[in-house]
This record gives C-alpha cells, sequence and structure tokens, in this order.
C-alpha cells in the first residue's frame, strides 16, 4: 500500500510539474505576444510621424517655390507625360507596319501581329522578319512540290488541286499525264488551251 501511495504522490507531482510548465509557457507566449504589439505600435506610430513630416515639408517646399517653379515643375511632369505616350504610338506604330509586312506570308492577323509585337526592338527587326518570310516561302514551297494538292495563294476554290505551271512543268511524265486526265480543266488551263 506505501507502494501506491508513493505512486500517486509521484504521479500527482508529475500533473502539477506539467501545470505549471503549461502555465510558464502561457505566460512567455502572452509577454512575447504584448511585446510585439507593443513593437509593431511603436514603428505604426514612427511611421506615421515619418509620413506626416514629409507632407509638411512638401507643403513647405511648395509654399516656398515660386508661381514659375511649381508651372516648370508642372510642365516637366506632362512632358514626361507625353513622351511616355508617344513612345507608346511609336511602339504601335511600329508594331502595326511589320505586321502588315507579315500578314501575306502568315495569313493570320493575329499570329502576325503577336510576331511583330516580338519583333519591336529588336536591332533588325526587318532582317529578322525577311529571314522568317524565306524560310516560311521555302518550307510552303517543298510542301507544294511534295504535296501538289495544295492551293496555291489566290487560286480560287478547293474542288480540285491547284498547283503553278513551274510544279506541272517539274513533273514526271506519268504524273503529268494522270492529273491531265484526272483534272483536264486545270491541266488546260495551266496549258494556255
Amino acid at each position: 500500500m506505501a507502494e501506491l501511495e508513493t505512486n500517486v504522490g509521484t504521479e500527482t507531482s508529475q500533473e502539477v510539474e506539467t501545470e505549471t510548465t503549461a502555465e510558464t509557457t502561457e505566460t512567455t507566449e502572452s509577454a512575447e505576444l504584448a511585446r510585439l504589439k507593443a513593437e509593431i505600435a511603436k514603428q505604426k506610430a514612427a511611421l506615421d510621424k515619418a509620413t506626416k513630416e514629409a507632407a509638411e515639408s512638401k507643403r513647405a517646399l511648395r509654399a516656398k517655390q515660386s508661381a514659375e517653379e511649381i508651372a516648370a515643375e508642372e510642365a516637366k511632369t506632362q512632358q514626361e507625360a507625353l513622351m511616355k505616350e508617344l513612345e507608346t504610338l511609336r511602339k504601335e506604330k511600329a508594331v502595326a507596319a511589320m505586321t502588315a509586312k507579315a500578314v501575306p506570308f502568315i495569313g493570320n492577323n493575329d499570329a502576325a501581329a503577336e510576331l511583330a509585337e516580338y519583333l519591336y526592338g529588336a536591332e533588325d527587326a526587318d532582317a529578322a522578319l525577311t529571314a522568317i518570310q524565306k524560310a516560311w516561302t521555302a518550307r510552303e514551297k517543298a510542301l507544294r512540290l511534295e504535296y501538289g494538292k495544295i492551293p496555291a495563294p489566290g487560286a480560287g476554290g478547293t474542288d480540285g488541286p491547284m498547283i503553278t505551271k513551274e510544279q506541272l512543268d517539274a513533273m514526271k511524265y506519268v504524273d503529268r499525264a494522270k492529273f491531265a486526265s484526272e483534272h483536264p480543266d486545270e491541266y488546260n488551263r495551266l496549258m494556255g488551251r
């Protein structure tokens, strides 16, 4: 029984220690929280004071400035705004011009505008656009030769294969004969008949 009383006494003292530790931790956390709140309030007051002093300094400077100085400062601000607007307009004009150059070989206004926007500011945007156009044209020409059924730009409807005279001349005799039998109207048009 003495053993039981010793265990109960030990458990009770451990519970008291745990409760005391928890209370100490809560007290420490509360103190830290109060300290942080006081620090934040102190910093906010300092910020408010600095903002108020800056505003007062600006008002005092305005009061000391002559009407000419105030007008000069406003003119400078307006000039900066106009320069920014001018740069925006220049960019829009350059992008529009580049878009107009890109549309014929891309065929899509949105894609051409995106390409022009990307190329804006490049050292030699025209040369880059020309290189892209050459690559695009070469790839298109290769595809037209490989798949003779792609209509040439502006070649009318899509009811039959549209090829150029050069493509027809480049065909082997067997392919030309097959083309002539399958598409007599197109063949006659290309041969000038």
